[in-house]
């Protein structure tokens, strides 16, 4: 073959193998591994890996594999406990630019973008070295150790031997033993948190059909077994075992006899635990869009089309049909090939929303929450992971669902603060939302009657295009609203006025005419505090900096930040005097004064308390759309997304709770409140009405909430945050101190501050404004004492650089071990 090339030969795998594994610890850095021979074709990107780290072992996320390393000693890996990737290079992309953005590890980031189901628990055992015993001297703790697996005779987990020998703390005493060789440290397979569901099925061998002689021989002497058989034979081919055991009386053993005969076989397959969701059979059928939903639709769906990237803020009154868009742009996702994920604040709040999207795509759909059992939710990942879904609908975390080619993403009333995460990373899910779509050349879709000031900024600025439902899809009318003074009422009424007269009158005048009523109170329990008129003592949460609420239903105080509760003091803790006082108002004091107002109505009460049960939200929203409930009083989860025909009345019992909040959202969260739960009445055929009482009737949200007027309000409120140099002008970053010893919570603050003022300085951001260190308003929650330090820039970039500068230095710095320092980007709610 001379002048030929000739044919190379298949190149053979590397000898080594090296995997990069981030794992989910404050540390933002890769380590590099050996991959074992056995391990040399699974290991992959975005595999979960096994690996010892210092004298550890925890799982963590491959993010890259090479066959070459500067590392000059690396150890193995112990296993990948995965037989495909749990993350697609996308989403691994995604994590890391959170990672950066939000300060925190890739491994941290990689955490939180899967279920709790998925995650394992690396375990490990010690195992005796009975050759070793008797050499050398031994601590308590160490005999007491070696004693115990003595006794057992074989290896012991960490938690069996703290048992065992009344000892806790251990790790440096197996270290130690470790060491001089008395144990050895066993690793052992990690645990899932969740498994997977099998059943057993029972299947019909086509090929070993027996002649007719021999059935009827198999009914002579086995006549269960013919039972069983001749079932599956006429019958469905494939029964699961229950079904055969409740329909012919039958055991495992008769199943058993079939399948060595070869006549059936047993299989076990997985099965999902599919969660159980109420379907809005109205929806199924699409509705004709108005002209103004048309034109968001046809807007959507040419960037779609397109396969552009491109944000939109879908502004629409309440009632304007946001959901009939969003249902009919997935629906033309869905044709061209496109994935579609839907965000909702709080999914048990709004069981309407997912019927809705659930009636209409139907199997097509998957639903990822916190309130979902670990194993649903697990098995709800995975039907996303394996393309058996297109969609995805659900709460914060929801936007992490591994759907393998995202074409829209839906952030349904993007303003609501609970798309913020309040633990490590501390993200936003809106905007991580639209840092996907980015990615994924697909649209992202955030809607909501009360746009956030920053959305609604952004489409000022030109970063998003603005569409806009000014009318009611139904063509029903805003409700109209009235303003009740109510300095005026506790000037002409003696004693505290909970109910003004023209709201109580209002109520009597709805429930007599079958219609339904919503009432607002953003405080739960019967009393916020107890009080001692004698000498002045108030009962506060042993914890926590705040006073206990007194709930009337179990009669008990609890703490609304830690969830202590203890007994009601009889007399005062401190000079024995009774009886005590029982001040303030909460939903439940509402309730019981309605219950004497209004004898004969069917009322109910939804708050924390009255739906901590799994689906105890959806059961009280269901007798609600039953017309099982005249009068329904509750916390701020009413105002969510509900659509009832019947509420035709709308009261807010103090609307100024939150303006005096020292937070510089505090006027925006209001007028969303109250423009959002007014949008309750009236959405059926009959008018609405929404009265509102307050005692700062001319405060600017206010006026605004009751004229329905959200350009005015933004208008004024996008003043005073240009005025103060608050977002969205400036980035904002908080950094939290936290520590039980309130002495070291200072020492650390100000250590802190010097460092942040240092670091800003050698960096040569002179432009970056630090507020504090100031003690948080909430001083001190679940034992913390708790310091903040502002920082303030226009500039994102700097922002980052210097937070990182920052938490680099403090660590350096020898932070005490009972010191946490935390870092929010973008805060939301620092007091």
């Amino acid at each position: 073959m001379t002048g030929d090339t000739l044919p190379m030969e298949p190149a053979s795998p590397p000898d080594t193998v090296f995997a990069e594994v981030v794992f989910p610890i404050p540390i933002d850095r890769a380590y590099t591994y050996a991959v074992p021979l056995k391990l040399h074709d699974r290991a992959r990107p975005g595999m979960r890996a096994v690996a010892p780290l210092r004298n550890r072992t925890l799982t963590g996320y491959i993010v890259a594999v090479s066959d070459t390393t500067d590392v000059p000693e690396v150890r193995p890996l112990h296993d990948l406990p995965d037989d495909e990737p749990v993350f697609r290079p996308e989403l691994l992309d995604l994590c890391r630019w959170l990672a950066d953005y939000y300060c925190c590890s890739w491994g941290e980031a990689l955490q939180s973008a899967v279920p709790a189901g998925i995650q394992l628990q690396s375990r490990k055992q010690y195992r005796l070295v009975h050759e070793q015993i008797g050499s050398g001297r031994f601590t308590d703790r160490q005999q007491a150790v070696i004693a115990a697996l003595y006794k057992a005779g074989k290896a012991l987990t960490p938690g069996q031997l703290a048992r065992a020998t009344g000892y806790s703390g251990l790790t440096s005493t197996f270290q130690s033993l470790v060491k001089r060789g008395m144990l050895i440290e066993e690793i052992m397979q990690p645990k899932s948190t969740v498994s997977v569901r099998t059943e057993t099925v029972v299947v019909l061998e086509e090929d070993t059909i027996p002649d007719p002689e021999g059935l009827v021989e198999l009914q002579r002497r086995a006549p269960r077994q013919a039972a069983v058989y001749l079932d599956l034979l006429y019958g469905e081919p494939e029964r699961l075992v229950p079904t055969l055991y409740e329909k012919h009386q039958v055991n495992a053993s008769i199943l058993r006899a079939l399948a060595d005969k070869k006549l059936v076989r047993l299989e076990k397959r997985e099965y999902y635990r599919i969660p159980e969701l109420d379907r809005d059979d109205a929806s199924t059928l699409k509705h004709a869009l108005n002209a103004e939903q048309q034109a968001a639709y046809a807007t959507i769906v040419e960037a779609m089309e397109a396969e552009q990237f491109h944000t939109f803020l879908l502004e629409g009154i309440t009632g304007s049909g946001k959901t009939e868009v969003y249902l009919q742009a997935i629906e033309r996702a869905l044709e061209l090939g496109r994935d579609a994920i839907i965000l909702v604040p709080e999914i048990s709040l709004t069981p309407q929303t997912v019927g809705r999207f659930k009636a209409r795509f139907d199997a097509q759909i998957a639903v990822l929450h916190s309130g979902l059992g670990s194993g649903e939710r697990y098995d709800e990942w995975r039907r996303a992971q394996r393309g058996e879904v297109r969609i995805v609908v659900g709460a914060r975390s929801a936007i992490f669902a591994p759907l393998p080619n995202v074409g829209i993403i839906i952030v349904d009333e993007e303003h609501d603060s609970s798309y913020k995460q309040g633990e490590t990373p501390r993200y936003h899910a809106r905007d991580v939302a639209i840092m996907r779509a980015r990615m994924n050349n697909a649209v992202c879709v955030v809607g909501s009657a009360t746009p956030s000031i920053e959305s609604a900024h952004n489409a000022t600025k030109g970063k998003s295009t603005r569409l806009a439902l000014t009318r009611r899809a139904t063509n029903a009318s805003l409700p109209s609203v009235e303003l009740i003074d109510m300095r005026t009422e506790a000037r002409e009424v003696a004693g505290v006025v909970l109910l003004s007269r023209v709201l109580e009158k209002a109520i009597a005048h709805c429930v007599a005419a079958g219609d339904q009523v919503l009432l607002l109170l953003n405080r739960r329990g019967f009393a916020p505090f107890v009080l001692c008129p004698m000498c002045g003592w108030v009962a506060y949460c042993a914890d926590c900096q705040v006073t206990m609420t007194y709930h009337a239903k179990g009669h008990f105080l609890a703490c609304h930040y830690c969830n202590a509760s203890r007994t009601v003091p009889e007399v005062c803790d401190e000079c024995q005097f009774q009886p005590l006082l029982y001040l303030g108002t909460g939903t439940q004091r509402i309730e019981e004064v309605l219950q004497r107002t209004f004898p004969h109505s069917r009322i109910e009460r939804m708050d924390a308390d009255t739906t901590s049960g799994k689906g105890g939200h959806a059961k009280i929203l269901g007798r609600l759309a039953n017309r099982e409930i005249d009068i329904l009083i509750g916390t701020q989860m009413i105002a969510k997304g509900h659509d009832y025909p019947a509420v035709t009345l709308v009261g807010v019992i103090n609307a100024d709770t939150g303006l005096a909040l020292p937070d510089f959202r505090a006027a925006e969260g209001v007028f969303q409140l109250l423009t959002q739960v007014a949008g309750r009445a009236g959405r059926g055929e009959r008018p609405g009405k929404v009265m509102i009482q307050t005692y700062r009737p001319h405060h600017f949200a206010i006026q605004a909430a009751a004229a329905h007027d959200y350009a005015g309000f933004f208008e004024r409120e996008i003043k005073d945050r240009e005025a103060a140099g608050y977002p969205p002008f400036r980035r904002m970053a908080n950094l939290a101190i936290e520590s039980e010893d309130a002495l070291e919570a200072e020492r650390a603050a100000a250590v802190v501050s010097r460092i942040v003022r240092d670091q800003r300085d050698a960096l040569g951001f002179t432009g970056l404004e630090v507020l504090g260190p100031a003690p948080a308003t909430v001083s001190r929650v679940k034992k913390k004492y708790r310091w903040n330090i502002g920082l303030l820039s226009r500039s994102t970039k700097r922002l980052n650089v210097l937070v990182r500068a920052v938490m680099k230095a403090y660590a350096q710095a020898g932070a005490p071990p009972d010191v946490q320092l935390k870092v929010d980007l973008d805060p939301y709610g620092v007091y």
